[in-house]
C-alpha cells in the first residue's frame, strides 16, 4: 500500500481533535475558550479543514476537469460514511436513550425528518426523546451542520472550473477578493452579532483553492511567504480584526505544513484517513457518554473517553465503509481496455 507522503492526514486528524476538545467543554456545560471572541477552537479546526479541502479539492478538478467524475468522487467521499452513522444514530443510539418507547419513537416525524441530512443541502439535529436532559440538550449529532456548507462549495467549484474560471487564475482571484470585501467592508462580519457561516467558511475553501492555482508563486519560497502571511495575521489580529487576521495568517502556514513530508507527520496516514470518521462520529459519542455518565469527574477523564471511543468508531469507519467506498472511483477505468479496443480512444480518467 501506498502511503501519504504530506502531512495532511495529520493536519485533517488534528482538526477533528480540537473540535473534538471544543465540543467536550459544551456538551459538558463548561465555557468553551475562543479566539477574539468570534472564533472557537471548533471553528479553527472546522476552518483548518475548510482551507485545505479547497486546496486538494481544487487538485483534484485540475488533475481531471470532468465535472461527472468530480461530483462522484465527492459524493463517495461524503455520503457512504454519513449514511451509516445517521442511520446509526437514528436506529441504534436514538431508540436506546430516547424517554419514548420503541412504538412512539419509530412513529415519530421526527425520526423520520431525521434522515433528511442524507441529501447533503440540509441537517436534522434531533430524534425523538433523545438526549433530553443532557446539558447540551436533544442535539445528536451537531457537527454534521457543516457538511451541506462545504457540498455547497464543492459545487461552486465545480461550476467555476466548467465556466472556464479554475484557468484564469487572476479572476478566480479577483472573485475571491470582492466575497472578502462584502464580507468584511459590508456585512462587517467582525462585529455583527449574526455569523454568515457560508461566506465565512467559503472564504477559507476559496483561499486554499487560489494556493492551489497559485502554487507555482509560492512552492520555491514557501517560508518567506508562509512568515508574511503570519507578519500580517498577526497585524491584524493586533488592530481588533481577529477574523480577517486568521484568513490572512492560517491558509498559508496550514498548506505549506500540509504539503512538506515531515516523517512522524506523514505516519499518520499508515491506518487511512480516520479524520472524517472523527468528525462525523464524535460528536454522537460524546453526546453518548455524556448521557451514560453523568458530568461528574475529572474533564480529563471524559475527554479521554471520547477519544477512544471516537476513534475507534473513525477506524472503523474508514475499514468498513470510506475506504470501501472510495474503492469504486476505480472500477470505471479496469473497462478502459475494452473502450480502446472498441473504439481505439483512450478514456481520459484512466
Amino acid at each position: 500500500m501506498n502511503y501519504p507522503k504530506n502531512n495532511f492526514d495529520c493536519l485533517r486528524l488534528a482538526a477533528a481533535v480540537m473540535v473534538l476538545v471544543s465540543h467536550q467543554y459544551v456538551l459538558m456545560g463548561r465555557t468553551e475558550y475562543g479566539i477574539g471572541g468570534r472564533l472557537s477552537f471548533g471553528s479553527l479546526a472546522v476552518c483548518i479543514f475548510f482551507v485545505i479541502s479547497g486546496y486538494l479539492i481544487t487538485q483534484s478538478w485540475i488533475r481531471d476537469p470532468h465535472l461527472f467524475r468530480f461530483l462522484v468522487r465527492r459524493w463517495l467521499r461524503i455520503w457512504p460514511a454519513l449514511a451509516v452513522v445517521t442511520c446509526i444514530a437514528a436506529c441504534v443510539v436514538g431508540p436506546y436513550v430516547s424517554t419514548l418507547g420503541f412504538k412512539d419513537y419509530y412513529s415519530s416525524p421526527q425520526f423520520q425528518g431525521f434522515f433528511k441530512s442524507l441529501r447533503l443541502t440540509t441537517v436534522a439535529f434531533e430524534l425523538p426523546g433523545v438526549f433530553e436532559n443532557n446539558p447540551f440538550p436533544r442535539a445528536v449529532n451537531g457537527s454534521l451542520w457543516t457538511i451541506p456548507l462545504e457540498v455547497r462549495w464543492y459545487l461552486v467549484l465545480a461550476v467555476a472550473g466548467v465556466c472556464g474560471v479554475l484557468r484564469r487564475r487572476w479572476l478566480a482571484l479577483a472573485a475571491f477578493l470582492s466575497l472578502a470585501a462584502y464580507h468584511f467592508g459590508i456585512y462587517r462580519a467582525e462585529t455583527n452579532p449574526v455569523h454568515h457561516w457560508s461566506n465565512q467558511y467559503g472564504l477559507f475553501f476559496l483561499s486554499g483553492a487560489l494556493l492551489q492555482l497559485f502554487r507555482d508563486v509560492w512552492s520555491e519560497r514557501r517560508m518567506a511567504v508562509g512568515a508574511l502571511c503570519i507578519l500580517f495575521g498577526g497585524i491584524g489580529a493586533l488592530a481588533g480584526h481577529s477574523m480577517l487576521a486568521m484568513l490572512i495568517g492560517l491558509p498559508g502556514p496550514i498548506i505549506f505544513i500540509g504539503e512538506s513530508s515531515t516523517p512522524v507527520l506523514r505516519s499518520f496516514g499508515r491506518g487511512g484517513d480516520i479524520s472524517y470518521g472523527a468528525y462525523i462520529y464524535a460528536f454522537l459519542v460524546q453526546q453518548t457518554l455524556v448521557w451514560k455518565l453523568g458530568v461528574q469527574g475529572p474533564f480529563a477523564w471524559h475527554l479521554l473517553a471520547s477519544l477512544l471511543v471516537t476513534g475507534l468508531c473513525a477506524w472503523l469507519s474508514w475499514h468498513l465503509v470510506e475506504k470501501r467506498a472510495l474503492a469504486l472511483k476505480s472500477v470505471r477505468p479496469r473497462f478502459a481496455w475494452l473502450k480502446t479496443r472498441l473504439t481505439g480512444s483512450v478514456d481520459p480518467a484512466v
